[in-house]
């Protein structure tokens, strides 16, 4: 209780306000009737956000647009140029047709993620990074009844593991292991952080009879963390981020979700020295343009929805929808409407893109929301073109990319 109650000080301290309460474990549990009271002594409670990372990271790309950025899907560096000025440009390759061609550049910007080293190993640098994989379940929302999120510690490592509601379902995660495949190949779940996190589920929720059978889809990320050099814990490296300009090409990667907007001024003001107009980023201007807080024609609900996603953009999506198409999908809070202007707006290259990056209903919904899949089908082949070949190619490269990554592990 003290040593997070002194961490929640310092959020507070650092937010201006104080969100942090005690909570008895009579409290917590007339809250949260569903924990394992056994040995509780209580909880802290503070105020927190969600997002939607692929979505915020859709945002902050059309805003970009919006101010003259060039945004390319499916486009790779395949190599550095170099000449007296150091890195000068990159040899790009179109992933989907296979064509290559140079740009030249005063000053490339490495925002690879865990890729960034194999950049870097281009211009010989030694690499830095250490990736780590985190998991995640997913269970539907009334096999772990939460009206907000709540954190506990595993039991053996004493990790942090969070329940959290989210697009209408609970995920439950995450873990820090280090991940050794191929950074190429999609991530997936191992058995051994599968049965990780459910145990760590069961034994918080014991009442519940959480079975393998209430997952209704898995999913991984892999972390661009910062290598401390150290033989340490995966759980106990830091979260830096990693700011390096060499000879022209500038890295960088690591950090948090939650720190990257001061991240990426400081990259910019560090690359003011090859492009001096860069040195004009500021912390306190808005990240997002303002938009209009009031949507016609949606439900209050739909509207806040499409308002807080799309931005400025909202009124296209409402626009795009044909009728019926503002009903909600199945058990998700995600629209119809929504997937039509994915495929119609928003660079959708295949089935996934749609289906696991600009929408999320092939981890909300069983399965990979194949159900669903008769009426996307109609979506994607009117804004799109693509024929009845392109279509059964597509939903076979789909489906077999859920049953691989997105579902169980192969042994559970």
């Amino acid at each position: 209780r003290i040593k997070i109650g002194i961490a929640l000080a310092v959020y507070d301290f650092f937010a201006g306000a104080r969100s942090r309460r005690w909570r008895d474990a009579q409290a917590l549990l007339t809250e949260v009737p569903v924990v394992a009271p056994d040995d509780l002594q209580g909880g802290w409670s503070y105020a927190d956000a969600e997002t939607d990372d692929a979505r915020l990271v859709l945002r902050v790309l059309q805003e970009a647009q919006a101010h003259g950025a060039i945004a390319v899907n499916y486009l790779a560096v395949e190599d550095l140029l170099r000449g007296a000025g150091g890195v000068e440009g990159a040899r790009l390759r179109d992933a989907e047709t296979g064509e290559t061609f140079e740009v030249a550049a005063r000053l490339v910007v490495n925002a690879a993620g865990v890729w960034s080293d194999r950049l870097r190993d281009k211009i010989g640098a030694a690499p830095k990074l250490r990736p780590l994989r985190g998991s995640h379940l997913l269970f539907a929302a009334d096999r772990i009844p939460l009206s907000q999120a709540l954190g506990f510690f595993a039991q053996g490592d004493g990790r942090p593991i969070f329940a959290v509601p989210w697009e209408g379902a609970v995920l439950v995660g995450t873990t820090d292991v280090d991940h050794h495949a191929d950074l190429d190949d999609e991530p997936r779940i191992s058995r051994e952080e599968f049965d990780y996190l459910l145990t760590s589920a069961q034994r918080e929720f014991p009442t519940l009879g959480l079975r393998e059978s209430d997952i209704v889809s898995t999913w991984a990320g892999v972390r661009p963390v910062v290598a401390s050099g150290a033989h340490v814990d995966p759980s106990r490296e830091t979260r830096d981020h990693l700011i390096v300009g060499e000879g022209g090409l500038l890295t960088v990667t690591g950090g948090k979700l939650t720190t990257f907007r001061s991240t990426a001024v400081a990259a910019l003001r560090k690359a003011a020295a090859r492009v001096p107009a860069l040195a004009r980023a500021s912390e306190t201007s808005c990240v997002f343009a303002p938009v209009a807080q009031r949507l016609e024609g949606a439900p209050p609900d739909i509207a806040r929805r499409l308002i807080a996603r799309y931005g400025a953009g909202a009124p296209d999506v409402m626009k795009a929808a044909q009728p019926g198409e503002l009903e909600t999908i199945g058990p998700t809070r995600t629209v119809w409407a929504e997937l039509r202007w994915a495929f119609r707006a928003e660079d959708v290259l295949h089935l996934e893109d749609a289906m696991l990056r600009r929408t999320r209903l092939g981890l909300l919904i069983r399965n990979g929301a194949g159900e669903t899949l008769e009426r996307v089908g109609a979506i994607a082949c009117a804004e799109t073109g693509w024929n009845d070949a392109r279509w059964r190619s597509e939903t076979e490269r789909y489906r077999a990319l859920i049953a691989r990554c997105y579902s169980l592990p192969a042994d559970a």
